[in-house]
């Protein structure tokens, strides 16, 4: 057996490895102004859920005519999303230099991790389906009620290479 050949299962795990890297490089990049992160994240969602199923696609056509697609509809919620975590971050920063009490500091965890929930559900709905913003928004606020467990490991899977990067470079 050839370790080498190109339908070998070595080289099939680097291709699909190569395929998510390219996929996160362009959501990365197409995310960069702000008002395309919905897009860039509903086209990541679109090429990711088609090398899953192993449909085998074009990563950089598949992301581009999804981003495409996709752009008008996530524009809107994208602004919006971007309003509402500023004025959370700006919430935290007023906590943290007020050192306000310990409830504050739990609601506020617990409407921010809420919100990042419904985030992280909205966008994949879009890559999935072509539904209005509001219905997406309905089913995403069902899906996270409905597999609440499932979509907080979710976002804690998806921040946890930042987190551990941000403390990695504290720690060097």
């Amino acid at each position: 057996m050839k370790l080498f050949a190109f339908d070998s299962p070595v080289m099939q795990a680097i291709n699909k490895v190569t395929d998510y890297v390219i996929l996160n490089l362009l959501w990365i990049v197409c995310s960069l102004p702000i008002f395309t992160a919905g897009a860039a994240m509903s086209a990541k969602y679109y090429v990711g859920m088609k090398l899953y199923r192993g449909q085998e696609p074009a990563v950089c056509k598949s992301f581009f005519f999804s981003f495409k697609n996709n752009f008008k509809q996530t524009v809107f919620p994208s602004v919006v999303i971007a309003a509402i975590m500023a004025f959370l971050v700006a919430d935290w920063y007023y906590v943290i230099k007020t050192g306000a009490d310990a409830a504050y500091k739990w609601i506020l965890f617990i409407a921010n991790t809420l919100f990042l929930m419904i985030c992280f559900c909205l966008f994949s709905i879009i890559a999935r389906y072509e539904i209005s913003t509001k219905e997406a928004l309905r089913t995403a606020l069902g899906m996270t009620a409905a597999k609440f467990v499932r979509v907080f490991f979710a976002i804690i899977l998806f921040f946890l290479p930042f987190v551990i990067g941000i403390w990695y470079l504290k720690w060097a």
